[in-house]
């Protein structure tokens, strides 16, 4: 058994790794209790509704990095590709380089589609419309920006599911560092 985590967001952590590398629905209270040390009862302790609580809370601490790291560089004044390339070192510090899986992809299927789909689908409008505002900010149209940011959504996501099936970054790593051009509609430098 894994050393028991001290504190809550140390075992939400674990958890959303935990999700990524099995999916939500492949996540047996066995594998979840494993790896963050703590028997059922005080997984229960922490998450009464079981793992419906503990996907709400991998979700609230993923939306929380997105929130301050991605969409808030986003939402500044400045420079349209200084924002996006901050917007871009969060996502790869998210995503580890590409290694972990797409959280999108992870809560939109299955069990977890049913219970998560909704949410998952008003967060990735909040991205793409901060992303269109950069795209505007850049001189694009708005049919322009709101394309390309729609665009770089897919992009990102397509190439984290990509790169995690095949167990090579490379994927993430190239769309990753297309994101200023394909965003902002002139080739990235």
């Amino acid at each position: 058994m894994a050393t028991q985590l001290s504190t809550r967001e140390e075992v939400v952590d674990t958890l959303m790794q935990v999700f990524r590398d099995h999916g939500y629905d492949g996540a047996s209270l066995s594998m979840l209790s494993e790896a963050t040390g703590l028997g059922r009862s005080s997984l229960y302790h922490y998450f009464p509704n079981g793992k419906a609580d503990m996907g709400t809370a991998v979700l609230a601490r993923a939306s929380e990095f997105v929130r301050q790291n991605m969409l808030a560089p986003l939402q500044e004044e400045g420079d349209p590709r200084a924002r996006i390339d901050r917007f871009a070192a969060a996502l790869d510090t998210f995503y580890a380089g590409g290694k972990n899986a797409c959280l999108t992809n992870v809560f939109a299927v299955g069990e977890a589609g049913a219970l998560f789909g909704e949410r998952l689908g008003e967060r990735l409008q909040i991205l793409i419309n901060a992303l269109a505002g950069v795209a505007r900010d850049a001189g694009r149209s708005d049919a322009e920006a709101q394309r390309s940011a729609e665009d770089v959504v897919i992009a990102i996501h397509g190439a984290l599911v990509v790169s995690h099936a095949m167990g090579n970054t490379a994927t993430f790593q190239r769309i990753a560092g297309e994101l200023p051009a394909r965003l902002l509609g002139h080739p990235a430098t």
